[in-house]
């Protein structure tokens, strides 16, 4: 199949065009996504910065990137709370440390999410 044939029938041929453009491969891509950078965030801090990026490369504009990015954050913030467990009680006299991990979780993804403004 030829680019003009492609471009009559509406499909796409950059496979990143195409899970922009259609909102259920999006999902499917933001959630594959973040699950992964936050896998990698379980291993090492630099999965927050690959799962903010990760999770705005797909996203169809930049503000809706930095959105997926955040959301990203937001999601390694509550499972590392839930990771805590009981102990997360304690969470509130821990004030220097959680200020950082805090930070982290939320600084990190956007930093990851400037990828989708070069892309």
């Amino acid at each position: 199949m030829s680019d003009a044939d492609r471009r009559d029938s509406g499909e796409s041929s950059v496979p990143l065009a195409r899970v922009r453009s259609e909102p259920r491969t999006r999902a499917v891509a933001v959630a594959v996504a973040v699950a992964l950078g936050l896998a990698l965030a379980s291993v090492h801090w630099l999965g927050l910065i690959a799962a903010g990026a990760a999770a705005s490369l797909v996203a169809p504009t930049v503000r809706r990137g930095v959105a997926y990015a955040l959301g990203a954050g937001a999601l390694a913030l509550v499972a590392f709370a839930v990771s805590l467990g009981p102990a997360a009680a304690v969470l509130p006299e821990m004030r220097p440390v959680i200020y950082v991990a805090a930070a982290a979780a939320v600084g990190l993804p956007l930093l990851g999410s400037l990828a989708r403004g070069v892309v």
